[in-house]
């Protein structure tokens, strides 16, 4: 059973996230159509614009954890919002290329600010046998937001600015929404029953010593850092280059949407990551969603202009992604008990580094090896995932929630 606080803090997070992803950052790409013909845009203008909206969501990823840790977790997530709905506005009043380029990268950091900050929040107010279906429910957001942007990507037409001023009004209410619950103090692991890192834990996490690349890289966070570099890889090539194949063999624009559409709906899905996990453990639902996503990339390889293979794709693709999403946080959280923001922060990087170097890398040899062929690349590399996902039986990089813990050893905090 939730308690009232799971669903306040549970809901409130996951509007922030479909704000911050199924708006801010996702839906710069489903208006793409909309703003080249709005502005005249070229595809390598477009391509500019895409790429510096990664480039100002990592800088926001990067402070995040800082400022959860040393301030309080609503601080970073007020910012999320603020970013969002300041970015938003401009883009519904772009007179021009330049204001709706600066519109993009503004609302573009909101994602950054906001997810890893969420984890400091959940440990902070969630008891610990609430918290993963907390982070779940939190992490599902930006299905949410694909929900309601997809279609109005389908039908907004002419009244495209419309769109993206109620979606900055959105984006507002949620701040606020999010201000009045988040807490406004830093977590403190140490100030209940639960610490079990004694005083150099309770050090690190109040910001009386800094975290060193030691405390990041261990045996416990390879595998995550793996498993998080691999499906960004993989996952954002799917997001980049999935309506492009589709319509590169003969289906209409409106497929875009559709496609989208149908991610949000079976992403809701994700909603039950967190009981899941409980039930089968972190491993075997993450086998299976890294299974599931192989499973989405290749069916676009093998039949990118058939109306089933799309249908199944995206159905397969919904789930999977959004229950990768709450993996990562509920694997994170495991291994970085002491400071869950600065933890999150370090898997969201090597996420992001896996979401900007899987569809340039890939896009790059595009023109000769062919799309198609590049899907089942894509597939293949997911499958690499597994690596971390299945560590060698009495290892000690066993995943927390497994079943192994007795084998995983303590993260080292403060300087070692």
């Amino acid at each position: 059973m939730m308690t009232d606080k799971t669903w306040q803090l549970g809901l409130a997070g996951m509007g922030m996230i479909a704000v911050a992803f199924g708006f801010a950052r996702y839906g710069y790409g489903l208006f793409v159509p909309v703003f080249r013909d709005e502005f005249g845009l070229s595809t390598g203008s477009l391509g500019l614009i895409s790429g510096g909206s990664y480039a100002s969501y990592l800088i926001a990823l990067l402070l995040a954890g800082f400022l959860s840790s040393r301030l309080n977790p609503r601080f970073p997530i007020i910012l999320a919002g603020l970013f969002a709905t300041t970015g938003m506005i401009l883009i519904a009043a772009a007179p021009n290329s330049v204001v709706l380029a600066a519109g993009v990268l503004i609302a573009s950091t909101s994602p950054g600010w906001a997810w890893a900050p969420f984890s400091d929040a959940v440990a902070q107010l969630i008891r610990p046998g609430a918290r993963n279906r907390t982070l779940s429910i939190v992490s599902t957001g930006t299905a949410f937001g694909l929900l309601v942007s997809g279609p109005i990507t389908l039908f907004a037409g002419a009244t495209w600015r419309v769109a993206w001023l109620l979606f900055a009004l959105v984006a507002l209410a949620c701040t606020i929404w999010n201000a009045r619950i988040l807490p406004n103090k830093p977590y403190n692991p140490a100030s209940g029953a639960e610490s079990q890192r004694g005083a150099r834990g309770a050090n690190l996490a109040l910001g009386r010593s800094r975290p060193t690349w030691r405390w990041y890289v261990n045996t416990p966070s390879l595998p995550l850092f793996l498993v998080a570099l691999i499906f960004g890889f993989s996952g954002a090539f799917y997001w980049t280059y999935a309506a492009d194949i589709v319509l590169d063999n003969g289906l209409p624009p409106a497929t875009r949407s559709i496609l989208w559409t149908l991610v949000g709906i079976t992403g809701v899905a994700g909603l039950a990551t967190g009981d899941l996990v409980g039930r089968f453990g972190l491993r075997r639902v993450l086998v299976a969603a890294l299974l599931l996503l192989t499973v989405a990339i290749a069916l676009l390889g093998l039949s990118p202009g058939s109306w089933l293979a799309i249908g199944i794709s995206a159905a397969l693709y919904g789930p999977s992604f959004m229950m990768m999403s709450a993996l990562l946080a509920l694997w994170s959280s495991e291994v970085f008990p002491d400071r869950p923001s600065a933890g999150f922060s370090a898997t969201l990087l090597l996420l992001a580094v896996g979401s900007i170097g899987g569809p340039t890398t890939l896009g790059l040899i595009a023109d000769v090896a062919g799309l198609r062929s590049l899907f089942l690349v894509a597939a293949a590399l997911t499958l690499i995932g597994l690596v971390g996902a299945i560590p060698r039986r009495g290892s000690a990089a066993a995943i927390p929630g497994s079943g192994d813990e007795k084998t995983l050893p303590r993260v080292k905090t403060g300087q070692g």
